[in-house]
């Protein structure tokens, strides 16, 4: 009878987060109920603390988000992040294991990715996408080729532009020549509804089954909204009052004539963060 683990020891290298974490995320006693005890071992593999009494276990959620955010799962924008399809992290679970890692960030330490895009996360939680078009793609090259022919002003520039792409468009089963101007928009969008969903598919599959953790999968789509935040990047305008309340003020004592001036350097303080909030600056 195997008894489950109450804590689960994690030995990292700080100069190889990703790698330490999957293979401890791996082991086949790795219990995701149980408390992350995490010991960060310097380039002479000593551990720098024994005794995990949470600053170890924050710091390392912080670092793995930043390393997953890095990995080979991932393309696209710094702060719209979409999967990116590799038949060797496929054939490896990497997607279910990263997605497993993100679930526990989560759970235990409230630490989310913060860089999925928008549609990624709809993905996820089972909502409606939007329409996908030539600008989806990352791959310059067949972006820019698909763009020709979708900008094709006759049936010969379109049907050249056809030939020019004919070997990428066979292997998708797109190939084909139009006779009419109005085909080509079809074909293109056959294209990249294949680049963009149909051969990410079980890509996509297995990263969501990595979600199933901890019942994070059933939560994300029943509360769709309340995650929306910690998962997808929202940049928001830092405002006066954002930045006030960053700074506590440390008054002198009641009545006297230090008091009275901070009272009025305060006032000047907030006064001009009003002022400045929303300009640009250049440094």
């Amino acid at each position: 009878m195997s008894i489950s683990p109450t804590s689960n020891q994690i030995n990292v290298c700080r100069s190889n987060i990703f790698k330490c974490s999957l293979k401890a995320f791996q082991r086949h006693r790795f219990t995701p109920e149980a408390k992350l005890d995490v010991v960060f071992v310097d380039e002479d593999l000593n551990g720098e603390g024994a005794v995990d009494e949470g600053g170890p276990t924050r710091e390392f959620l912080r670092l793995l988000m930043k390393a997953i955010h890095d990995c080979c799962v991932f393309e696209g924008h710094e702060k719209a992040r979409q999967l990116a399809l590799s038949t060797e992290a496929l054939g490896k679970k990497l997607y279910y294991f990263v997605a497993k890692m993100i679930t526990v960030c989560v759970v235990h330490g409230g630490v989310g990715p913060h860089f999925f895009s928008e549609r990624l996360f709809q993905q996820i939680c089972g909502l409606p996408t939007a329409t996908v078009t030539v600008e989806d793609l990352h791959d310059h090259k067949l972006r820019e080729q698909l763009m020709r022919i979708q900008e094709a002003e006759t049936t010969k520039e379109a049907n050249f532009a056809i030939e020019e792409t004919a070997d990428i468009l066979n292997v998708m089963g797109c190939l084909r020549h139009v006779s009419k101007l109005e085909e080509k928009d079809s074909l293109v969008h056959s294209a990249v509804e294949f680049i963009v969903n149909g051969r990410m598919r079980n890509a996509h599959d297995q990263f969501v089954e990595g979600f199933k953790t901890l019942g994070l999968l059933k939560e994300l789509q029943k509360n769709p909204t309340v995650f929306h935040d910690m998962l997808v990047c929202e940049e928001k305008a830092l405002t006066a009052r954002d930045l006030s309340g960053l700074f506590t003020v440390a008054y002198s004592a009641q009545g006297s004539n230090r008091r009275a001036l901070e009272n009025q350097l305060v006032c000047f303080w907030r006064d001009w963060l009003i002022n400045i909030e929303g300009l640009l600056f250049e440094f």
